[in-house]
């Protein structure tokens, strides 16, 4: 079957590594790799696949999930957004 839809949230690196009582294992353990990966393959394939890397999405995905499917122009938006995320990440 072919994969149309992706949703990842990542791990809070950036929020663990601004603490200051985070241990190294701590920091290691919120570095996240393989997110970023398969966010980034989902946008690629924005023509196909929406890819949802905020919560505040959701409710407009699942919207537009109920009523047939989401069109070029959001899987283009969620694209660009989920690229900026993985760019800063």
């Amino acid at each position: 079957h072919d994969i149309d839809l992706v949703i990842c949230n990542l791990y809070p690196f950036k929020e663990v590594a601004s603490g200051d009582n985070a241990s190294r294992e701590e920091l290691i353990e919120n570095i996240d790799i393989g997110g970023p990966n398969m966010i980034r393959a989902a946008a690629k394939n924005m023509k196909w696949v929406t890819v949802v890397t905020d919560p505040a999405d959701y409710e407009a995905v699942g919207n537009a999930l109920m009523s047939g499917g989401t069109d070029e122009r959001m899987r283009n938006q969620l694209a660009l957004k989920a690229f900026s995320l993985t760019a800063q990440y």
